[in-house]
């Protein structure tokens, strides 16, 4: 072999070698786990964007084959946590509750616990901008996208249209992805969807580009019907700068999403999954805006709900307290 490519080997030798001692190491500890798959929703929404997002710092941080599978949304997904179908989950908190205690539509308590609080979903009533309806009880005879089947959404808005005096059989229900339902709207086959997504949501910002959006208000008094009577509602707003459709903060009020997991996972593979992503919210910032969300603060908004004792050893260290699953 030439001298010259002798010089190139030693080179490129050299060049890894020095790589390696100034490329930070992943120093966390090997998982039992060999594959992770966290379940989403749709892939118009936040829950797969930040399930894709979470995944991809798995693979990267803790070198496990991660991904993030497209379902229904957080009623399917407890249903894929109880067959063990999948490690973790995106749902909402009242979903999560619903599961614990094998209330409709679980037919029995699933083995589900907290992680991490992930993001507020904020209640969003969309229509058209020349639409007649103004006002909640403007929707009554209306065609209303509500959600996929299996979808949190649809069982939070049973509760919405309950709580403020419609039901199912008071509207046309039409029950649409996220993706649908910008479809629908732009082929004039739904008058309105009640939707409670992140802000922004994708699907919206999408229907933005061709047709001008309206949100509808709710009253002071109709949101604390939520927040007086639910412990897991919050008044929140959508800020104005979310759509440009809006000129101002529209009040409405909120349900948390958190990751969850099986019960069974071992304790110090979900306490590394969690420290992970604490230690990497600026990666998760960058994925979508709502990532601001995933504080150390934020736990408090969810401690109702029993954690994951790997969750909660790291929360121990970070001198906060919580509850863990008996």
């Amino acid at each position: 072999m030439a001298r010259k490519d002798w010089k190139s080997i030693v080179l490129a030798v050299v060049l890894v070698v020095f790589a390696r001692l100034f490329v930070p190491y992943n120093l966390a500890a090997a998982l039992e786990l060999k594959q992770i798959s966290i379940a989403s929703a749709g892939t118009a929404g936040t829950f797969y964007i930040m399930a894709a997002g979470i995944a991809d710092l798995f693979s990267k941080q803790l070198s496990v084959n991660s991904v993030a599978e497209v379902t229904a949304g957080s009623v399917e997904n407890a249903k894929l946590i109880d067959s063990k179908r999948v490690e973790l989950a995106v749902m909402q908190v009242d979903v999560m509750q619903n599961a614990l205690t094998g209330k409709t539509p679980f037919k029995a308590p699933v083995d589900i616990v907290a992680t991490v609080p992930l993001y507020p979903n904020v209640v969003q009533i969309v229509t058209l901008k020349n639409s007649p309806i103004n006002s909640f009880a403007d929707l009554k005879g209306k065609r209303v996208s509500v959600g996929s089947p299996g979808s949190g959404i649809l069982a939070t808005n049973q509760i919405i249209l309950e709580t403020l005096g419609l039901s199912l059989n008071d509207i046309h229900p039409q029950y649409l992805s996220f993706a649908e339902t910008t479809n629908a709207f732009r082929d004039g086959l739904i008058d309105a969807a009640i939707v409670n997504t992140a802000a922004p949501a994708p699907w919206i910002v999408d229907l933005e580009t061709t047709h001008e959006v309206k949100f509808v208000e709710l009253t002071r008094e109709e949101i604390e019907k939520f927040t007086e009577k639910f412990n897991y509602f919050v008044a929140a707003e959508i800020p104005k700068n979310a759509y440009k459709s809006l000129d101002k903060d529209v009040p409405t009020f909120a349900v948390w999403i958190i990751l969850a997991c099986r019960g069974d996972l071992p304790e110090n593979d979900v306490y590394e999954m969690t420290k992970t992503i604490f230690e990497n919210t600026d990666f998760l910032k960058g994925i979508h805006p709502v990532g601001s969300y995933i504080t150390l603060e934020s736990v408090s908004k969810i401690s109702s709900l029993p954690f994951h004792p790997g969750a909660a050893k790291f929360y121990n260290e970070k001198g906060i307290e919580v509850l863990t699953k008996k």
